[in-house]
């Protein structure tokens, strides 16, 4: 089900995204946003400024949430990266 806020700009589940993190919530994941609709990345520690592949899963009226797509390293615990190959 696709969602416009404001901006004329459809966010649909499922649809992938390039997407700049513009900041970091309280529970680490990343904030983006597909106009002015703000999208949250989850399970994800994300930094400010770069660009990821996100893959939209759940779309609400004013917000949707995401995941990062592609990803092959993630970080766990005390902020160490492994790989998942």
């Amino acid at each position: 089900m696709a969602q416009e806020y404001d901006t004329g700009e459809s966010v649909e589940e499922g649809t992938v995204y390039d997407m700049k993190v513009d900041a970091k919530g309280a529970r680490g994941e990343g904030i983006g946003r597909v106009g002015k609709f703000v999208v949250f990345i989850r399970n994800a520690k994300t930094r400010i400024g770069n660009i990821y592949k996100v893959k939209v899963t759940k779309v609400y009226r004013t917000f949707a949430y995401a995941e990062l797509q592609g990803a092959k390293r993630q970080f766990v615990g005390s902020g160490s990266m492994l790989d998942f190959t």
